[in-house]
């Protein structure tokens, strides 16, 4: 009989039921300290993540687009690596592509060329059933329009909890909408609806509705184009501490420069293309020479370069990879960048005689 056993006298003895242990709430995280990322019933400690382990990684990537009989490229051979735990704004013009990397990375839209890795997994070999998953339990999304980020008629606090009935976790939602809406500011307005907050709060109630499921990638969509200077500073802030106290990887579409101001890092994109920063060098002497910096003058002495005028822009760049011959050292420090002297032309073969012979020519 479960419970009971016979004692010494042979007598049948009750014994004490075991008190339950309790079990660890599934992927239920408290607030931690940058570097920890703590579940529910286990012991303080911190976890080491490298700086340099990537989440994201776009390899040569490519997206064309259909239009009829036409191709129109929003992405021309894109090359990104995104570290976990970075916040990285995508600058850009409307049109730029910078909201088809969002779609690439959340699995929303697949590369034409290239691949898209997310923790080492080419999101292109996944099944219709695994991207499902994948977009589920480790993207969260933050949309422009504020209608596609909540469910109107529903209170704040049930559409952060909407996220983990879809994961079969509802048993938690109390717990965690209390949790993310105090790490969004927001921990007084649980219970209203979308329609009874300002835009700014409905953007941070989204922050925390992306956040339910703990995922490991936070993609936001233009989050600031449609609220004041004041709202905007509050919605970015919420991303900013979002990212620190959980560790979530963030990357942000924004064409406002201000916005990228609050990221890690951020990367210009125009015409699919990602535009790498340059450095500001002085206006050319009146011999057309300028002072380039120490690093461009490494990184290009010996090799053929050419130069691309756009938009006030001077942009340099190898032509070929072979080294001049006898190529001297590159100047150091910043010193006046001058092209070598052309050596001088042979002279030319006097007349009556052949070119390489130095005979008489016949006469």
């Amino acid at each position: 009989m479960r419970g009971s056993g016979f004692g010494s006298s042979g007598r049948p003895v009750r014994r004490q039921p075991e008190r339950p242990v309790a079990r660890a709430r599934p992927g239920d995280v408290q607030p931690a300290t940058p570097g920890e990322r703590l579940t529910w019933g286990e012991a303080p400690g911190e976890v080491k993540l490298a700086p340099s382990e990537t989440l994201v990684q776009f390899r040569h990537v490519y997206k064309i687009y259909r239009i009829a009989d036409t191709g129109v490229v929003a992405l021309g051979g894109i090359d990104l690596v995104i570290p976990r735990g970075e916040f990285l704004a995508v600058v850009g013009p409307s049109g730029s592509g910078k909201s088809t990397i969002l779609n690439l990375a959340g699995g929303l839209d697949g590369a034409s060329a290239g691949a898209v890795e997310v923790e080492g997994r080419d999101l292109g070999r996944l099944s219709d059933e695994e991207l499902t998953k994948y977009r589920r339990d480790q993207v969260g999304f933050v949309w422009q329009g504020t209608a596609r980020n909540l469910v109107p008629y529903l209170s704040i606090r049930d559409n952060v909890g909407l996220p983990l009935i879809a994961k079969g976790q509802a048993r938690w939602t109390a717990k965690r909408a209390e949790e993310l809406l105090e790490a969004v500011g927001l921990g007084d307005r649980a219970r209203h609806r979308p329609g009874e907050l300002s835009g700014g709060e409905q953007q941070r109630a989204a922050i925390a509705v992306a956040l339910a499921n703990l995922p490991s990638l936070l993609l936001a969509d233009e989050p600031t184009a449609e609220l004041d200077s004041e709202s905007a500073e509050l919605v970015l802030s919420s991303f900013r501490a979002v990212n620190r106290e959980f560790r979530v990887t963030i990357i942000m579409a924004t064409h406002d420069l201000e916005a990228a101001k609050k990221a890690d890092r951020s990367v210009r994109i125009r015409d699919g293309k990602l535009v790498h920063e340059g450095h500001p060098v002085g206006r050319l002497d009146e011999e057309g020479q300028v002072t380039l910096p120490p690093e461009a003058i490494q990184a290009l002495w010996g090799a053929d370069v050419e130069a691309e005028v756009h938009d006030g822009e001077i942009r340099l760049r190898r032509k070929s990879e072979r080294g001049r011959s006898g190529a001297s050292r590159p100047p150091a420090g910043d010193e006046t960048w001058r092209r070598p002297p052309s050596p001088a032309p042979a002279p030319a073969p006097a007349p009556g005689t052949a070119a390489g012979d130095g005979g008489e020519a016949d006469g």
